[in-house]
């Protein structure tokens, strides 16, 4: 658990660093891909995301992180979602 925690600080210090010095903001990445404005921090966000999904599924593989799988409920999910969405439009967001 410790080597595990270990790694999640040694790649999540220096991302959260880099995000927060490039003023990297996921909702007007899509909004300006939306205006069809430059798509350079949208371009980023999809950087970032490839970038999680391949490290995360190396760490697994050579069994550095254990991935749990919750089970899935519906009617949480659903209704998560739907607070969430709510919560959104009501922040203007």
């Amino acid at each position: 658990m410790l080597l595990t925690a270990s790694l999640g600080f040694m790649v999540g210090i220096p991302l959260g660093l880099l995000i927060h010095r490039g003023e990297f903001c996921m909702h007007s990445g899509f909004r300006k891909i939306l205006r069809g404005e430059q798509a350079s921090s949208f371009l980023a966000y999809l950087l970032a995301l490839g970038l999680q999904m391949v490290f995360v599924n190396a760490l697994a593989g050579a069994q550095l992180l254990i991935v749990p799988v919750p089970p899935l409920t519906w009617l949480a999910a659903t209704g998560g979602g739907l607070i969430f969405g709510f919560g959104m439009i009501w922040a203007k967001g």
